[in-house]
C-alpha cells in the first residue's frame, strides 16, 4: 500500500464521496454473448487483438472505404491516411474494454420427455440433462451526451434526470455502434467460436433483441 493510499485511512481529513463528478447517460446499448467456456481463450486472443491501433486499422482497411464511407462520410480533400486514423480514434473513444464472467448452468439435451423416458435416453445415450459452465462477454456503449453534477449535491438526482431521451443525433450514434460492432467485434468472435451449434448475444439498453447465430444442419 502506497502512503497516500494508507494516509486516507489514519488522517482525520479524508476524502468523501462528495468530491466526485457523476456522469449519467440517458442512453446506453449493452452486448452480452453467450458461450461454453471452452471457448474463453481462443476469444480472449481475437478480442484482445482489438486493443491495438494496427489491428484496428487493419480491420477497417479491410472493411475498405466504399463500405465505411456510407457511414463515416470523408471530410473534403481528407487522406486516406487520416481518414482511417480518424474512424480509428472514434472507436477508441467508444471502446474500452469488455468484462468476462462465469455462470453455471443446466440444459436439457433432447426434447421434454418423462422421467421413465430420461432415464431411457440416458441409458442410451449417457445424458439427458448436461451441466455446463458459460462464458459471458459483455461490452457496454454508452450512447448520447451525458449530463453532470456533484455526487450527492442533491437528494433527488437520479428523480430530477431527464427519462427516456433519445434525440436524432443518439440514434444515429447507437445505429453507428451497432454496426461497427458487428463489424469488428462479432465477426472477431463467431471466427473464433468453431464447432458450437449456437451463439447467442443479448442486445439490451437503447433497444432489447436476442440474435442467435444457428449452424445449419
Amino acid at each position: 500500500m502506497t502512503w497516500e493510499k494508507f494516509r486516507t485511512h489514519i488522517t482525520q481529513n479524508r476524502r468523501i464521496s462528495v468530491d466526485y463528478t457523476i456522469l449519467t447517460y440517458d442512453n446506453v446499448i449493452l452486448f452480452d454473448f453467450f458461450m461454453p467456456l471452452t471457448n474463453e481463450g481462443y476469444l480472449r486472443t481475437a478480442l484482445d487483438a482489438l486493443f491495438y491501433k494496427d489491428s484496428i486499422l487493419g480491420r477497417l482497411r479491410i472493411l475498405g472505404k466504399e463500405k465505411l464511407r456510407h457511414h463515416f462520410e470523408p471530410k473534403p480533400e481528407e487522406k486516406d491516411k487520416d481518414y482511417f486514423e480518424r474512424i480509428c480514434r472514434w472507436v477508441s473513444d467508444k471502446f474500452g474494454g469488455y468484462s468476462i464472467s462465469h455462470v453455471s448452468g443446466r440444459f436439457r439435451d433432447d426434447e421434454l420427455k418423462t422421467m421413465l423416458e430420461a432415464y431411457k435416453t440416458i441409458k442410451e445415450k449417457g445424458q439427458y440433462l448436461v451441466d455446463e459452465t458459460t462464458a459471458i462477454v459483455r461490452f457496454i456503449f454508452p450512447c448520447g451526451d451525458f449530463q453532470s453534477n456533484k455526487f450527492l449535491s442533491t437528494k433527488n438526482y437520479f428523480e430530477e434526470l431527464a427519462l427516456d431521451k433519445e434525440d436524432k443525433k443518439t440514434r444515429e450514434e447507437a445505429s453507428l455502434i451497432r454496426w461497427l460492432f458487428y463489424e469488428l467485434f462479432v465477426r472477431s468472435i463467431v471466427e473464433v467460436v468453431d464447432g458450437e451449434d449456437e451463439i447467442w448475444m443479448l442486445e439490451s439498453g437503447i433497444r432489447n433483441k436476442l440474435h442467435i447465430w444457428r449452424v445449419q444442419k
